[in-house]
């Protein structure tokens, strides 16, 4: 069937009730279509803290600070405030002023089934609830030890359960001044805080959602965001996400070098989302993937090994462009994607856990230059620490030397802890968040290179839900995924090791050391600079040490882009979807 004709048929005229003039006759909507590569674990803002929930939740949801779409570097702007915070002369308080008229979904959970106005009360609720200790475990991170009385009130809900009502507790540092106006105190000065505010955990939620829907909030979202759902949202087959009639922004009028000439701001100061409804399919292999990208049915997708090689030739300086026969038919989009992935190893475990030689040997088998050269087509970045290239704290900011494989070393590492050739040794499993045919190769490739001196894998896949509740139960020897870049700062990666975040936290692998630990508190309250860079050296090298985590590479985004969509243009941080426009007419004739 026609995917087109399809979606009309599905999507109720109530839907689009609001989108032409009474008595006109409505407009063909235009159609958006994004694969998701896999399940989400929830929607439900402050009890996730995972890619592929929040790629659906920063459609729906909104935050107090979010990411300019186009400039770069990176930086943060407004999205529910009217202007960015005012920091008071005590360098300790914030002030913030919301935007008026801004107004919660249509919902069952209002009187009346009508949305109603997001206040100051929404703002503070949300928080609170960001802090509960018995409704978010994964994210708190980003705010601990921050705001005057929050990490008291968080040890108050975690001692009165989840049955208590808390609303009662106060929190010193947040403070309601009017209708639209509020102050966050802080603990100390703190150049990464407002970070957390454009952080899709802190998403403003309204508590008439909560109280309705309770758990199954994870699939029925209440947000303020660019696009609405008109029922319960399903984990598999294609959600279909409609057009936010009273969403509040507009599209950008300044952007970075070369935008203007790209065409990227042809469509500054129109009313956001660009498109009417946002198809959204679950295919999580890379071949279906790819054939329903070539028959036109998706707008935009990463592309895969196989497909790379199809579309794709490397120019003699290194750069990538379209074969010929492509070129006339996509766009190519190519930029970091702000991760890491990393082998994490469970400290608690009797076996990896208990033995760093054995640890170290297993890194010194890996050999990450060659899972992005074979796997990847050279796409990505082999890397020795946990840092992102485009964040400062790089590898080659602290001046770290690359991890180059060493089998000579790997077996003596090996025989030392007790296991020369493997004899010995039981067989390692390693968990992956996914079943997708890219995710198995990469595996493969790390089994036969470890094997190469004797330590023997075997993979345990599964989707990523039940990956998620793997990780947070700590049930799992080594585990094989991707941590993006919550914000553009280190400090987003070293927690991940730090032992108060223990799973369920973001440190799924246990690892506790004092001496990070201090490093680590260390920089959170440090602007980026030479004494912050020292820091991240002696992290550096304690991880290197003691491998609680083997960091393999960033990958390199490469998408390919239909001719009919507009505006495309990666951003890590912030969701490109309200941002992208599709001329339906040649979307139709395929063109």
């Amino acid at each position: 069937m026609n995917p087109l004709r399809h979606t009309l048929v599905v999507l109720s005229a109530l839907a689009f009730a609001g989108l032409a003039p009474a008595g006109a006759r409505a407009q063909e909507p235009s159609v958006l279509t994004v694969l998701r590569v896999a399940q989400f674990d929830s929607l439900d803002p402050q009890r996730q803290a995972d890619l592929y929930s929040d790629q659906v939740l920063r459609q729906l949801y909104s935050t107090l600070l979010t990411y300019s779409y186009l400039e770069r570097p990176y930086k943060l702007e407004p999205d529910l405030l009217e202007s960015m915070p005012v920091l008071g002369a005590d360098k300790l308080t914030y002030t913030f002023k919301l935007r008026k008229g801004v107004r919660f979904v249509d919902n069952a959970c209002f009187p009346g089934g009508k949305g109603r106005e997001l206040t100051a009360d929404d703002v503070l609720y949300t928080i609170r609830r960001y802090a509960d200790a018995n409704v978010n475990n994964k994210s708190f991170f980003a705010m601990a030890g921050a705001v005057v009385g929050l990490d008291a009130y968080r040890a108050a809900t975690a001692k009165a359960g989840p049955a208590a009502d808390t609303s009662t507790l106060d929190v010193a540092g947040l403070h309601k001044v009017d209708k639209y106006t509020f102050t966050i105190k802080l603990t100390h000065e703190n150049p990464l805080f407002l970070y957390a505010l454009a952080f899709e955990p802190t998403a403003i939620v309204p508590v008439e959602a909560v109280r309705m829907y309770q758990d199954r909030l994870s699939v029925n979202a209440v947000g303020s965001g660019p696009f609405m759902a008109t029922g319960p949202l399903d984990r598999k087959g294609t959600m279909r996400l409609v057009k936010n009639p009273n969403y509040y922004r507009v599209y950008p009028s300044v952007g970075a070098p070369g935008d203007a000439e790209a065409g990227l701001l042809k469509d500054a100061g129109k009313r956001l989302p660009l498109v009417d409804v946002l198809e959204m399919p679950l295919i999580e292999e890379s071949q279906p993937a790819a054939l329903k990208f070539l028959r036109g049915e998706l707008d935009r997708r990463n592309l895969d090994r196989a497909n790379f090689t199809r579309l794709v030739a490397r120019a003699p300086d290194g750069s990538l462009r379209l074969t010929p026969e492509y070129a006339g038919k996509f766009t190519l989009s190519s930029a970091p994607a702000g991760n890491v992935l990393y082998i994490d190893v469970n400290m608690r475990d009797p076996v990896v856990g208990r033995s760093k030689l054995l640890r170290q040997a297993i890194a010194a088998a890996i050999d990450p230059a060659a899972i992005v050269n074979v796997i990847w087509n050279g796409r990505g970045v082999p890397m020795t620490g946990m840092v992102p290239v485009d964040v400062p704290g790089n590898d080659h900011d602290t001046g770290a030397p690359p991890r180059r494989r060493d089998l000579a070393l790997a077996k003596k590492l090996l025989a030392d802890a007790g296991y020369p050739d493997g004899k010995g040794l039981p067989t390692l499993t390693v968990r992956l968040p996914t079943t997708d045919a890219d995710t198995r190769n990469e595996f493969d490739m790390i089994k036969a290179q470890v094997g190469a001196i004797g330590v023997h894998l075997v993979a345990d896949a599964s989707d990523y839900p039940t990956f998620a509740k793997a990780l947070d139960a700590g049930n799992f020897q080594l585990a094989y995924y991707a941590w993006y870049a919550d914000y553009p700062d280190a400090e987003d990666f070293y927690q991940l090791l730090y032992s108060k975040n223990v799973a369920p936290g973001p440190n799924a692998g246990a690892f506790s050391n004092a001496a990070y630990d201090q490093g680590y508190e260390a920089l959170r309250a440090m602007p980026n600079g030479p004494q912050r860079i020292e820091i991240f050296k002696r992290l550096n090298a304690i991880l290197r040490d003691e491998v609680p985590a083997i960091p393999i590479y960033e990958s390199m985004r490469t998408d390919s882009v239909q001719k009919w969509v507009g505006n495309y243009k990666r951003n890590i941080f912030t969701t490109e979807m309200q941002f992208m426009s599709v001329d339906m007419a040649a979307k139709k004739k395929g063109l």
